[in-house]
């Protein structure tokens, strides 16, 4: 009887243990093949279907390298809270500039510029690679320092691009057309009181989405000031902010159709560069 008993515990342990393995067979994950890279022309701006972080090894890297273009001012900005990860030295983000996360087709596109480099560069009067034009970004536009070459935001902001770099890359806008009259900085003056200074504010200081050093950026960012762009940046220069302003501003207009006209689009370009701003390199 105590062989039998022991032979039916034994057996009754062996089932039970079996019966595990398969539960736990039957729970294991199953592998989530990697997102492919968008190949039509992406949206994430707020009307859009948005972002989504991509599966796969590289996932957390451009699900971070997006974060950083959208909230540059909390990943890598100078209120952060690791003094070593204070690359930027103003509270933009990249898509101050690169409106939509840089899906916006009239707003400095990144979709499919990952493909188009190394090119020529007439700044530097040299071809130049991507992560140099990124450095330009980080030390103009961001007033700050460069990133450094291996280090995890680097590798995140070119695993973003390299992400929506499959369609191809839109065509630049046209340099601006020259306007009716010379721009005008105190005509400038009266366009931005009336049009631009309800988001920006009048002093051109921008609307904070929170407080000073909170890390939580602007709502509508600084066009001047200390913590804006510096002169060496793209923005500080007519062929750059002209068409920005005149197909983006106000923000929501619809490209196709401009609310400000080209005189007003060159005078309230006129009005912003002659703003004091941080001089680029100090």
């Amino acid at each position: 009887m105590r062989l039998t008993t022991f032979a039916g515990l034994f057996c009754g342990l062996l089932a039970a243990v079996a019966v595990i393995g398969v539960a736990m067979r039957e729970q294991r994950p199953v592998p989530v093949p990697a997102a492919t890279p968008p190949t039509t022309w992406p949206d994430y701006s707020p009307q859009g279907p948005g972002f989504q972080p991509p599966h796969g090894e590289r996932g957390p890297l451009i699900a971070y390298g997006y974060e950083i273009v959208t909230r540059t001012f909390a990943t890598i900005g100078p209120e952060g809270t690791d003094p070593k990860m204070r690359f930027a030295g103003n509270n933009l983000a990249c898509q101050s500039c690169h409106l939509d996360a840089g899906t916006n087709r009239f707003a400095l596109p990144l979709v499919g510029v990952f493909k188009t480099y190394p090119k020529y560069s007439a700044r530097n009067q040299r071809t130049i690679s991507l992560e140099e034009r990124i450095e330009e970004c980080m030390t103009r536009s961001m007033n700050g320092r460069p990133l450094p070459g291996h280090s995890r935001e680097m590798t995140a902001l070119l695993d973003y691009l390299r992400h929506i770099g499959d369609p191809p890359a839109a065509p630049p806008l046209p340099e601006p057309q020259a306007p009716p009259l010379p721009p005008d900085a105190g005509r400038g003056a009266v366009v931005y009181t009336t049009i631009c200074a309800a988001c920006h504010q009048t002093d051109g200081l921008g609307r904070r989405l929170g407080s000073v050093d909170d890390a939580r950026g602007y709502v509508f960012p600084p066009l001047w000031g200390p913590d804006s762009f510096n002169d060496g940046a793209g923005m500080d220069r007519y062929q750059h902010i002209v068409p920005f302003v005149r197909t983006n501003m106000p923000r929501g207009v619809d490209p196709q159709h401009p609310q400000l006209t080209l005189q007003q689009a060159w005078d309230v370009s006129a009005y912003v560069i002659a703003q004091p701003r941080p001089k680029y390199g100090r």
